[in-house]
Protein backbone atom coordinates (compact mmCIF):
# COMPACT_ATOMS: atom_id res chain seq x y z
CA UNK A 1 0.00 0.00 0.00
CA UNK A 2 1.36 3.45 -0.87
CA UNK A 3 1.91 6.25 1.63
CA UNK A 4 -1.25 8.06 0.60
CA UNK A 5 -3.34 4.98 1.34
CA UNK A 6 -1.70 4.46 4.73
CA UNK A 7 -2.24 8.11 5.60
CA UNK A 8 -5.91 7.90 4.61
CA UNK A 9 -6.50 4.82 6.79
CA UNK A 10 -4.72 6.46 9.72
CA UNK A 11 -6.87 9.57 9.50
CA UNK A 12 -10.02 7.47 9.07
CA UNK A 13 -9.13 5.53 12.18
CA UNK A 14 -8.93 8.73 14.19
CA UNK A 15 -12.36 9.88 13.11
CA UNK A 16 -15.37 8.83 15.20
CA UNK A 17 -17.86 6.64 13.32
CA UNK A 18 -20.80 8.41 11.78
CA UNK A 19 -23.22 6.47 13.97
CA UNK A 20 -21.39 7.36 17.17
CA UNK A 21 -21.51 11.00 16.13
CA UNK A 22 -25.31 10.93 16.00
CA UNK A 23 -27.42 12.52 18.70
CA UNK A 24 -29.67 10.32 20.82
CA UNK A 25 -32.75 11.26 18.79
CA UNK A 26 -30.92 10.57 15.52
CA UNK A 27 -29.91 7.15 16.83
CA UNK A 28 -33.51 6.49 17.81
CA UNK A 29 -34.73 7.64 14.40
CA UNK A 30 -32.25 5.41 12.58
CA UNK A 31 -33.20 2.43 14.72
CA UNK A 32 -36.93 2.99 14.13
CA UNK A 33 -36.45 3.40 10.41
CA UNK A 34 -34.36 0.27 10.01
CA UNK A 35 -36.61 -1.93 12.13
CA UNK A 36 -39.80 -0.81 10.39
CA UNK A 37 -38.40 -0.99 6.86
CA UNK A 38 -36.23 -4.06 7.33
CA UNK A 39 -33.22 -2.48 5.64
CA UNK A 40 -30.12 -0.44 6.50
CA UNK A 41 -30.08 3.33 6.09
CA UNK A 42 -27.10 5.72 6.02
CA UNK A 43 -26.78 7.63 9.26
CA UNK A 44 -26.78 10.94 7.40
CA UNK A 45 -29.81 10.14 5.22
CA UNK A 46 -32.32 12.99 5.07
CA UNK A 47 -35.08 10.66 6.27
CA UNK A 48 -33.14 9.87 9.45
CA UNK A 49 -32.79 13.58 10.09
CA UNK A 50 -36.48 14.20 9.32
CA UNK A 51 -37.58 11.47 11.73
CA UNK A 52 -35.20 12.77 14.39
CA UNK A 53 -36.89 16.15 14.10
CA UNK A 54 -40.29 14.49 14.46
CA UNK A 55 -39.16 12.74 17.63
CA UNK A 56 -37.97 16.06 19.02
CA UNK A 57 -40.98 18.20 18.05
CA UNK A 58 -43.82 15.66 18.13
CA UNK A 59 -43.32 12.05 19.22
CA UNK A 60 -41.77 8.70 18.43
CA UNK A 61 -45.18 7.69 17.07
CA UNK A 62 -45.01 10.46 14.48
CA UNK A 63 -41.56 9.27 13.46
CA UNK A 64 -42.77 5.66 13.20
CA UNK A 65 -45.68 6.76 11.02
CA UNK A 66 -43.22 8.53 8.73
CA UNK A 67 -41.09 5.40 8.42
CA UNK A 68 -44.14 3.32 7.47
CA UNK A 69 -44.76 5.55 4.46
CA UNK A 70 -41.65 4.05 2.87
CA UNK A 71 -42.35 1.20 0.40
CA UNK A 72 -39.85 -1.05 2.19
CA UNK A 73 -42.22 -1.26 5.17
CA UNK A 74 -44.63 -3.19 2.94
CA UNK A 75 -42.27 -4.77 0.43
CA UNK A 76 -39.94 -6.19 3.08
CA UNK A 77 -41.37 -6.07 6.61
CA UNK A 78 -45.04 -6.87 6.01
CA UNK A 79 -44.19 -9.35 3.27
CA UNK A 80 -41.83 -11.27 5.55
CA UNK A 81 -44.28 -11.00 8.46
CA UNK A 82 -46.88 -12.77 6.30
CA UNK A 83 -44.60 -15.28 4.57
CA UNK A 84 -43.64 -16.73 7.95
CA UNK A 85 -47.29 -17.68 8.46
CA UNK A 86 -48.13 -18.76 4.93
CA UNK A 87 -46.43 -22.14 4.61
CA UNK A 88 -45.76 -25.26 6.62
CA UNK A 89 -42.03 -24.51 6.78
CA UNK A 90 -42.63 -21.13 8.50
CA UNK A 91 -39.79 -19.39 6.71
CA UNK A 92 -39.37 -16.13 4.83
CA UNK A 93 -37.41 -18.07 2.22
CA UNK A 94 -40.52 -18.87 0.25
CA UNK A 95 -41.85 -17.18 -2.88
CA UNK A 96 -44.23 -14.26 -2.64
CA UNK A 97 -47.82 -15.52 -2.72
CA UNK A 98 -51.49 -14.54 -2.44
CA UNK A 99 -51.42 -14.92 1.36
CA UNK A 100 -48.66 -12.29 1.69
CA UNK A 101 -50.29 -10.05 -0.94
CA UNK A 102 -53.43 -9.88 1.21
CA UNK A 103 -51.42 -8.86 4.27
CA UNK A 104 -49.73 -6.07 2.32
CA UNK A 105 -53.03 -4.83 0.93
CA UNK A 106 -54.94 -4.99 4.22
CA UNK A 107 -52.13 -3.11 5.97
CA UNK A 108 -51.85 -0.44 3.28
CA UNK A 109 -55.61 0.07 3.01
CA UNK A 110 -56.21 0.19 6.79
CA UNK A 111 -58.70 -2.67 6.65
CA UNK A 112 -59.77 -4.40 9.86
CA UNK A 113 -57.21 -7.23 10.16
CA UNK A 114 -59.90 -9.67 11.26
CA UNK A 115 -60.97 -9.70 7.64
CA UNK A 116 -57.74 -11.55 6.88
CA UNK A 117 -59.57 -14.58 8.32
CA UNK A 118 -63.09 -13.80 7.13
CA UNK A 119 -63.05 -11.55 4.05
CA UNK A 120 -64.24 -12.35 0.54
CA UNK A 121 -61.45 -10.64 -1.40
CA UNK A 122 -57.89 -11.09 -2.61
CA UNK A 123 -55.07 -8.85 -3.83
CA UNK A 124 -53.32 -9.01 -7.19
CA UNK A 125 -51.45 -6.58 -9.42
CA UNK A 126 -53.47 -3.99 -11.30
CA UNK A 127 -52.64 -4.25 -14.99
CA UNK A 128 -52.70 -0.46 -15.30
CA UNK A 129 -49.96 -0.12 -12.67
CA UNK A 130 -47.44 -2.49 -14.23
CA UNK A 131 -44.48 -0.54 -15.65
CA UNK A 132 -44.13 -0.32 -19.42
CA UNK A 133 -42.06 -3.13 -20.88
CA UNK A 134 -42.69 -5.47 -17.93
CA UNK A 135 -44.64 -8.66 -18.54
CA UNK A 136 -46.53 -10.25 -15.65
CA UNK A 137 -48.67 -13.42 -15.97
CA UNK A 138 -52.16 -12.11 -15.26
CA UNK A 139 -54.62 -14.95 -15.96
CA UNK A 140 -56.65 -15.64 -12.83
CA UNK A 141 -57.12 -19.34 -13.53
CA UNK A 142 -53.67 -20.25 -14.82
CA UNK A 143 -51.47 -17.79 -12.94
CA UNK A 144 -53.21 -17.20 -9.60
CA UNK A 145 -55.29 -20.32 -8.88
CA UNK A 146 -53.61 -23.20 -10.73
CA UNK A 147 -50.14 -21.82 -9.99
CA UNK A 148 -48.28 -19.06 -8.16
CA UNK A 149 -46.80 -17.57 -11.35
CA UNK A 150 -48.42 -14.15 -10.95
CA UNK A 151 -47.01 -13.48 -7.49
CA UNK A 152 -43.62 -15.03 -8.11
CA UNK A 153 -43.22 -12.84 -11.20
CA UNK A 154 -44.00 -9.68 -9.23
CA UNK A 155 -41.24 -10.56 -6.80
CA UNK A 156 -38.66 -11.82 -9.29
CA UNK A 157 -38.87 -8.60 -11.27
CA UNK A 158 -38.36 -6.57 -8.08
CA UNK A 159 -41.47 -4.49 -8.58
CA UNK A 160 -42.89 -2.16 -5.94
CA UNK A 161 -45.55 -4.46 -4.51
CA UNK A 162 -47.36 -1.90 -2.41
CA UNK A 163 -48.03 0.32 -5.42
CA UNK A 164 -49.00 -2.52 -7.77
CA UNK A 165 -51.48 -4.47 -5.67
CA UNK A 166 -55.20 -3.79 -5.88
CA UNK A 167 -58.05 -5.23 -3.82
CA UNK A 168 -60.37 -7.47 -5.81
CA UNK A 169 -63.71 -8.36 -4.30
CA UNK A 170 -64.89 -11.99 -4.39
CA UNK A 171 -62.47 -14.87 -4.24
CA UNK A 172 -62.63 -17.27 -7.17
CA UNK A 173 -61.99 -20.96 -7.76
CA UNK A 174 -60.88 -22.76 -10.89
CA UNK A 175 -63.25 -25.60 -11.83
CA UNK A 176 -61.77 -27.41 -14.84
CA UNK A 177 -58.64 -27.97 -16.87
CA UNK A 178 -59.46 -24.90 -18.93
CA UNK A 179 -59.24 -22.94 -15.65
CA UNK A 180 -62.71 -21.47 -15.91
CA UNK A 181 -63.60 -19.80 -12.62
CA UNK A 182 -66.59 -19.50 -10.29
CA UNK A 183 -67.17 -17.65 -7.04
CA UNK A 184 -65.68 -19.23 -3.94
CA UNK A 185 -68.69 -20.48 -1.91
CA UNK A 186 -66.84 -20.29 1.43
CA UNK A 187 -64.32 -17.45 1.14
CA UNK A 188 -62.40 -16.74 4.34
CA UNK A 189 -59.49 -14.41 3.62
CA UNK A 190 -56.07 -16.02 3.78
CA UNK A 191 -57.52 -19.23 5.25
CA UNK A 192 -58.83 -19.95 1.75
CA UNK A 193 -55.83 -18.49 -0.08
CA UNK A 194 -54.03 -20.74 -2.52
CA UNK A 195 -50.83 -20.62 -0.45
CA UNK A 196 -52.45 -21.70 2.81
CA UNK A 197 -54.50 -24.47 1.20
CA UNK A 198 -51.51 -25.75 -0.75
CA UNK A 199 -49.50 -25.90 2.46
CA UNK A 200 -52.12 -27.64 4.58
CA UNK A 201 -54.90 -29.16 2.43
CA UNK A 202 -52.63 -31.17 0.14
CA UNK A 203 -53.26 -34.84 0.94
CA UNK A 204 -53.67 -35.48 4.67
CA UNK A 205 -57.02 -35.31 6.46
CA UNK A 206 -57.45 -31.50 6.75
CA UNK A 207 -56.50 -31.60 10.43
CA UNK A 208 -53.36 -29.68 9.54
CA UNK A 209 -55.53 -26.73 8.44
CA UNK A 210 -56.91 -26.50 11.96
CA UNK A 211 -53.52 -27.08 13.58
CA UNK A 212 -51.78 -24.31 11.63
CA UNK A 213 -54.70 -21.89 11.93
CA UNK A 214 -54.26 -22.08 15.71
CA UNK A 215 -50.49 -21.98 15.41
CA UNK A 216 -50.32 -18.95 13.12
CA UNK A 217 -53.23 -16.79 14.27
CA UNK A 218 -53.57 -17.66 17.95
CA UNK A 219 -49.88 -18.49 18.58
CA UNK A 220 -51.09 -21.75 20.09
CA UNK A 221 -49.41 -25.02 19.04
CA UNK A 222 -51.96 -27.81 19.07
CA UNK A 223 -50.34 -29.61 22.00
CA UNK A 224 -50.70 -26.46 24.10
CA UNK A 225 -54.50 -26.61 23.84
CA UNK A 226 -54.91 -30.38 24.14
CA UNK A 227 -57.72 -31.30 26.54
CA UNK A 228 -58.13 -34.95 27.48
CA UNK A 229 -61.27 -34.16 29.49
CA UNK A 230 -63.20 -32.63 26.59
CA UNK A 231 -65.76 -34.74 24.66
CA UNK A 232 -64.32 -37.01 21.97
CA UNK A 233 -67.56 -37.31 20.01
CA UNK A 234 -66.08 -35.69 16.88
CA UNK A 235 -62.90 -37.75 16.60
CA UNK A 236 -62.87 -39.54 13.26
CA UNK A 237 -62.94 -43.24 12.53
CA UNK A 238 -59.33 -43.18 11.33
CA UNK A 239 -57.96 -42.67 14.86
CA UNK A 240 -57.20 -45.83 16.82
CA UNK A 241 -58.77 -45.85 20.30
CA UNK A 242 -56.43 -48.67 21.32
CA UNK A 243 -52.99 -47.68 19.97
CA UNK A 244 -50.67 -50.61 20.49
CA UNK A 245 -53.52 -52.33 22.27
CA UNK A 246 -53.45 -49.74 25.06
CA UNK A 247 -56.68 -47.71 25.57
CA UNK A 248 -54.99 -45.64 28.28
CA UNK A 249 -52.56 -44.17 25.75
CA UNK A 250 -55.45 -42.83 23.67
CA UNK A 251 -57.17 -41.32 26.71
CA UNK A 252 -54.05 -39.64 28.05
CA UNK A 253 -52.32 -38.48 24.85
CA UNK A 254 -54.06 -38.86 21.47
CA UNK A 255 -57.50 -37.79 22.65
CA UNK A 256 -56.40 -34.38 23.92
CA UNK A 257 -55.19 -33.05 20.56
CA UNK A 258 -57.75 -34.84 18.40
CA UNK A 259 -60.69 -33.59 20.47
CA UNK A 260 -59.79 -30.02 19.48
CA UNK A 261 -58.64 -30.67 15.91
CA UNK A 262 -61.49 -32.97 14.96
CA UNK A 263 -64.04 -30.70 16.58
CA UNK A 264 -63.03 -27.89 14.23
CA UNK A 265 -62.07 -30.04 11.24
CA UNK A 266 -65.59 -29.99 9.81
CA UNK A 267 -65.02 -26.36 8.79
CA UNK A 268 -62.78 -27.67 5.99
CA UNK A 269 -64.92 -30.72 5.16
CA UNK A 270 -65.60 -29.60 1.59
CA UNK A 271 -62.07 -28.46 0.78
CA UNK A 272 -59.22 -30.20 -1.02
CA UNK A 273 -56.12 -29.24 -2.98
CA UNK A 274 -55.71 -31.16 -6.23
CA UNK A 275 -53.43 -30.77 -9.25
CA UNK A 276 -52.05 -27.51 -7.92
CA UNK A 277 -55.47 -25.97 -7.35
CA UNK A 278 -57.78 -25.30 -4.37
CA UNK A 279 -61.05 -27.27 -4.66
CA UNK A 280 -64.40 -26.76 -2.92
CA UNK A 281 -67.03 -29.39 -3.68
CA UNK A 282 -69.88 -26.86 -3.84
CA UNK A 283 -68.08 -24.98 -6.61
CA UNK A 284 -68.44 -27.95 -8.94
CA UNK A 285 -65.75 -29.15 -11.31
CA UNK A 286 -64.97 -31.36 -14.23
CA UNK A 287 -61.96 -33.29 -15.51
CA UNK A 288 -58.80 -32.56 -13.50
CA UNK A 289 -60.61 -30.20 -11.12
CA UNK A 290 -63.32 -32.64 -10.03
CA UNK A 291 -63.46 -32.86 -6.23
CA UNK A 292 -62.74 -36.16 -4.51
CA UNK A 293 -65.93 -36.04 -2.49
CA UNK A 294 -68.97 -38.11 -1.59
CA UNK A 295 -72.55 -37.36 -2.63
CA UNK A 296 -72.88 -34.82 0.19
CA UNK A 297 -69.81 -32.91 -0.99
CA UNK A 298 -67.60 -34.09 1.87
CA UNK A 299 -63.96 -34.52 0.82
CA UNK A 300 -63.19 -38.23 0.79
CA UNK A 301 -60.12 -37.81 2.98
CA UNK A 302 -62.22 -36.76 5.99
CA UNK A 303 -63.79 -40.20 6.23
CA UNK A 304 -60.91 -42.31 4.97
CA UNK A 305 -59.48 -45.31 6.84
CA UNK A 306 -62.90 -45.80 8.39
CA UNK A 307 -62.11 -49.34 9.51
CA UNK A 308 -59.57 -48.27 12.15
CA UNK A 309 -62.34 -47.54 14.65
CA UNK A 310 -65.81 -48.01 13.22
CA UNK A 311 -67.47 -46.25 16.14
CA UNK A 312 -65.76 -42.95 15.37
CA UNK A 313 -67.39 -39.80 13.99
CA UNK A 314 -68.51 -39.67 10.36
CA UNK A 315 -68.33 -36.19 8.80
CA UNK A 316 -71.57 -35.43 6.94
CA UNK A 317 -71.48 -31.63 6.65
CA UNK A 318 -69.20 -28.63 7.26
CA UNK A 319 -70.32 -27.96 10.82
CA UNK A 320 -67.78 -27.58 13.61
CA UNK A 321 -67.75 -27.44 17.41
CA UNK A 322 -65.30 -25.58 19.60
CA UNK A 323 -64.05 -28.04 22.22
CA UNK A 324 -61.15 -25.75 23.18
CA UNK A 325 -63.39 -23.75 25.49
CA UNK A 326 -62.89 -25.36 28.87
CA UNK A 327 -60.59 -24.59 31.79
CA UNK A 328 -57.26 -23.04 30.82
CA UNK A 329 -58.27 -22.94 27.16
CA UNK A 330 -61.21 -20.69 27.99
CA UNK A 331 -58.90 -18.46 30.03
CA UNK A 332 -56.05 -18.33 27.53
CA UNK A 333 -57.96 -18.19 24.23
CA UNK A 334 -60.77 -15.90 25.43
CA UNK A 335 -63.47 -16.69 22.89
CA UNK A 336 -66.17 -14.13 22.08
CA UNK A 337 -68.27 -16.06 19.56
CA UNK A 338 -70.73 -18.94 19.59
CA UNK A 339 -68.97 -22.30 20.07
CA UNK A 340 -70.54 -23.84 16.98
CA UNK A 341 -70.72 -22.89 13.32
CA UNK A 342 -70.30 -23.91 9.72
CA UNK A 343 -67.57 -23.59 7.13
CA UNK A 344 -64.21 -21.88 7.05
CA UNK A 345 -65.61 -18.38 7.26
CA UNK A 346 -67.39 -19.24 10.51
CA UNK A 347 -64.19 -20.83 11.79
CA UNK A 348 -62.25 -17.70 10.85
CA UNK A 349 -64.73 -15.52 12.71
CA UNK A 350 -64.26 -17.70 15.79
CA UNK A 351 -60.49 -17.19 15.70
CA UNK A 352 -60.43 -13.52 14.70
CA UNK A 353 -62.88 -12.40 17.38
CA UNK A 354 -60.98 -14.03 20.21
CA UNK A 355 -58.76 -11.93 22.44
CA UNK A 356 -56.02 -14.41 21.72
CA UNK A 357 -55.92 -13.30 18.08
CA UNK A 358 -55.11 -9.73 19.12
CA UNK A 359 -52.46 -10.89 21.56
CA UNK A 360 -50.92 -13.23 19.00
CA UNK A 361 -50.64 -10.48 16.41
CA UNK A 362 -49.03 -8.27 19.06
CA UNK A 363 -46.54 -11.04 19.81
CA UNK A 364 -45.71 -11.66 16.15
CA UNK A 365 -45.21 -7.95 15.55
CA UNK A 366 -42.97 -7.62 18.61
CA UNK A 367 -40.78 -10.50 17.49
CA UNK A 368 -40.59 -9.14 13.92
CA UNK A 369 -39.69 -5.55 14.88
CA UNK A 370 -37.84 -5.98 18.16
CA UNK A 371 -35.93 -9.11 17.03
CA UNK A 372 -36.35 -10.89 20.35
CA UNK A 373 -38.94 -12.50 22.60
CA UNK A 374 -40.15 -11.13 25.89
CA UNK A 375 -39.45 -13.03 29.11
CA UNK A 376 -42.34 -15.38 29.93
CA UNK A 377 -43.33 -13.39 33.00
CA UNK A 378 -43.82 -10.25 30.86
CA UNK A 379 -45.51 -11.77 27.82
CA UNK A 380 -49.03 -12.09 29.17
CA UNK A 381 -49.18 -8.55 30.52
CA UNK A 382 -47.59 -6.70 27.60
CA UNK A 383 -49.23 -8.63 24.76
CA UNK A 384 -52.59 -8.35 26.51
CA UNK A 385 -52.17 -4.59 26.93
CA UNK A 386 -51.01 -4.02 23.36
CA UNK A 387 -53.65 -6.36 21.95
CA UNK A 388 -56.43 -4.58 23.79
CA UNK A 389 -55.11 -1.21 22.62
CA UNK A 390 -54.95 -2.50 19.03
CA UNK A 391 -58.58 -3.56 19.14
CA UNK A 392 -59.62 0.01 19.97
CA UNK A 393 -57.96 1.17 16.73
CA UNK A 394 -60.19 -1.09 14.65
CA UNK A 395 -57.54 -3.81 14.22
CA UNK A 396 -55.40 -1.65 11.90
CA UNK A 397 -52.03 -3.33 11.34
CA UNK A 398 -50.12 -0.11 10.76
CA UNK A 399 -51.19 1.06 14.20
CA UNK A 400 -50.05 -2.21 15.75
CA UNK A 401 -46.59 -1.88 14.19
CA UNK A 402 -46.40 1.73 15.36
CA UNK A 403 -47.31 0.83 18.95
CA UNK A 404 -44.84 -2.04 19.08
CA UNK A 405 -41.97 -0.13 17.45
CA UNK A 406 -42.32 2.70 19.98
CA UNK A 407 -42.95 0.51 23.02
CA UNK A 408 -40.31 1.02 25.75
CA UNK A 409 -39.68 -2.73 25.93
CA UNK A 410 -38.92 -2.99 22.23
CA UNK A 411 -35.69 -0.98 22.07
CA UNK A 412 -34.84 -1.15 25.73
CA UNK A 413 -35.38 -4.51 27.46
CA UNK A 414 -35.41 -2.85 30.89
CA UNK A 415 -38.11 -0.46 29.76
CA UNK A 416 -35.91 2.63 30.06
CA UNK A 417 -35.59 5.51 27.62
CA UNK A 418 -32.75 7.17 25.80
Amino acid sequence: MNKAGICFLFILGLLPSTVNALSDTEKEAKWLLERLTGTRWPADDNLVLEMSQLITTQSRSAAAQRAMREPEFYNITIKQFALLMSTREETIRTPFNDFAASFIGVTRDDIDARQLLTGNFYYAAAASRIPAGVTIPMDIGDDMLASNKHYESLESQRLNLVNLLEKRDFQLLSINDANDTVLNPDAAGVLTSRAFLEAHATAGTNRRLVEFSFRQFLCSPIDSIADTMAPDVRIGRDIDRFPGGDPVKFQTTCKGCHTVMDGFRGAFAKWDFLNGTPIHSAAGGTQGRAPRADSRGIASKLNQNNNVYSGGYVTTDDSWINFANRGTNATNLMWRSNPTGNGVRGFGEQLANSQRFSQCMARRTFEMICKRTLPLEEQMLIYAQVGAQWETTGYKLKKLFEVIATHPKCRHPAGGSL
